[in-house]
């Protein structure tokens, strides 16, 4: 049985802008109960990924996102199936996927999607 990343994905995704603070990312992560914001540009264009574990560090409230952020954003595709999601999240060895589909983000997956595909479906 193929699962497709569309069918896993969280599609309500909230962002973060280079230049705001991360105290903003932390209120907004604790506010909407969640682990990762995309960091997008003047264009909307994704320049990068903040995670709990960024600003889980010490780091002044007042310090810019992009300063903590990585810019290294791993993307997959909704039709792609679940186990890419898995193999990239394993090679690169992060938590997170931005999913796009033409240029634009309409997703986020995380492993906790992945792994409950394996839960749901006793892999």
């Amino acid at each position: 049985m193929t699962v497709a990343v569309a069918h896993i994905m969280t599609t309500k995704v909230f962002f973060a802008a280079m230049d705001h603070t991360v105290e903003h990312a932390r209120e907004l992560m604790a506010s909407k109960k969640i682990h990762a914001l995309p960091v997008v540009g003047n264009n909307k264009k994704i320049m990068g990924i903040v995670t709990t574990t960024d600003i889980a560090r010490r780091v002044e409230d007042n310090t810019p996102v992009r300063h903590v952020m990585s810019d290294m954003v791993i993307i997959v595709h909704a039709g792609d199936p679940v186990s890419e999601a898995a193999r990239l999240m394993r090679k690169h060895r992060i938590h997170h996927l931005v999913v796009t589909d033409d240029g634009k983000a309409i997703g986020i997956v995380s492993s906790f999607d992945v792994l409950r595909v394996v839960e749901q479906n006793h892999i």
